[in-house]
């Protein structure tokens, strides 16, 4: 609900001047020496570069579709508290053109048969009950579309904002409101099946019903916490001071929410499996926790679920950003840990951290931070003339 004073200060434009920070300048020399390293690490390992740049890529892509949601659910709900921070998010969606490149080392040849096994041809012939799914043209068509869709739907909703900034036409604002509810269940269709496709996919012998909405739970939650650290940057920078106590509070009620949905889907998943005791289910957890790899599930339990919940249940540390921001760097930390432990098993049966697993991170994330900072800087960051804009300058809860 809202509050409307006599007198509301809308805020002006705020645009990013990229030459004006260092760190644009890093993120470009750590790219191009991120790049050349990758390279030679390819030459050197290509089985660990596949997975560790499969790691990096899908780390940060989660991130990206959590971003979508979260500006897409705006839309959909009509939402008024949102307008100020809503370009965070719409900035991340803007890249998904760049997230197809990335996505090209893993189609090199020869390297998605390391990660999809089921593309080998001395798979193939195993595989009766899925082959006309589980096959490389079918792999490739289903990514082209997933990327076609998130590229195009991407730039639709950000572009209409931005238009927005300029003639403050309110009929964007309803024509993104009408589509949102479309793009929310084809979001909902495609973040299901490329999670079977591409993390699912890492063992195609394993099937589990809920691993759609475990796939969609760890991208609204991974996207909500690099909201959060994204505002906490922009107002450290002198940006984004339209924003108080109340939009934190509302931002730090959602991913204690998202906390709890993540763990109600992870856990079911594994009761499920558990109680169901069926062999194409339980290789899974059988693969994740032998050895050392137990240890990262309990960290994971612990981590991801009960020091979070705990931290975020007082009202006083999600109305403070640095308190806020603390834990989203800290949920950020568990998502790439998780992904970790999902991930790694597949490439060497004991835990064996690699530079190329550093590498490719720091590579992928220096990519993609230049960029981010590039597409900030063709508009406001806050969307001036939004026509909830003074709905959300006076928000209370």
């Amino acid at each position: 609900m809202s509050a409307h004073p006599h007198t509301i200060q809308i805020p002006q434009a705020e645009r990013l001047i990229p030459g004006k920070y260092a760190l644009t300048s890093i993120f470009l020399a750590v790219s191009i020496l991120g790049i050349i390293a990758s390279f030679f690490g390819a030459m050197y390992d290509r089985v660990q570069f596949a997975y560790s740049w499969f790691f990096a890529f899908y780390y940060f892509f989660t991130i990206a579709l959590g971003g979508f949601f979260w500006v897409v659910i705006h839309y959909a709900c009509d939402s008024n508290w949102t307008v100020l921070v809503r370009r965070v998010w719409e900035n991340m969606i803007g890249l998904f053109l760049l997230f197809a490149v990335l996505f090209l080392p893993l189609l090199w040849p020869g390297t998605p048969d390391i990660l999809w096994k089921y593309m080998s041809p001395s798979v193939q012939p195993t595989i009766t009950h899925a082959r006309d799914w589980l096959n490389s043209g079918c792999f490739y068509f289903r990514a082209f579309v997933y990327f076609t869709y998130f590229i195009i739907a991407g730039l639709y909703f950000r572009r209409s904002s931005v238009q927005q900034d300029i003639d403050g036409n309110p009929l964007l604002s309803r024509r993104m409101h009408d589509w949102s509810y479309p793009a929310l269940v084809i979001f909902g269709t495609f973040v299901t099946f490329l999670g079977f496709d591409w993390l699912m996919g890492l063992d195609w012998r394993w099937f589990s019903s809920l691993f759609g909405a475990y796939n969609f739970a760890i991208c609204a939650q991974a996207g909500m916490a690099a909201g959060i650290v994204l505002v906490a940057i922009f107002r450290s920078a002198g940006f984004l001071n339209g924003l108080n106590h109340e939009h934190y509070y509302l931002m730090g009620k959602l991913l204690f929410a998202f906390t709890i949905v993540w763990a109600y889907f992870a856990f079911g998943q594994y009761l499920l499996t558990w109680y169901a005791n069926i062999p194409e289910e339980v290789i899974f957890y059988n693969d994740h926790n032998r050895g050392h790899w137990v240890y990262l599930s309990f960290a994971l339990i612990v981590g991801k679920f009960m020091f979070p919940t705990i931290y975020l249940l007082a009202q006083d540390t999600k109305k403070s950003l640095r308190a806020l921001t603390r834990i989203a760097v800290w949920i950020l930390i568990m998502h790439g840990l998780e992904l970790y432990w999902f991930i790694m098993p597949y490439a060497h049966p004991t835990i064996r951290p690699s530079l190329q697993d550093a590498v490719a991170f720091v590579t992928v994330g220096s990519i993609l931070g230049y960029a981010y900072i590039r597409l900030a800087a063709t508009a406001s960051l806050i969307p001036t003339r939004d026509p909830r804009i003074v709905d959300c300058l006076t928000v209370t809860n």
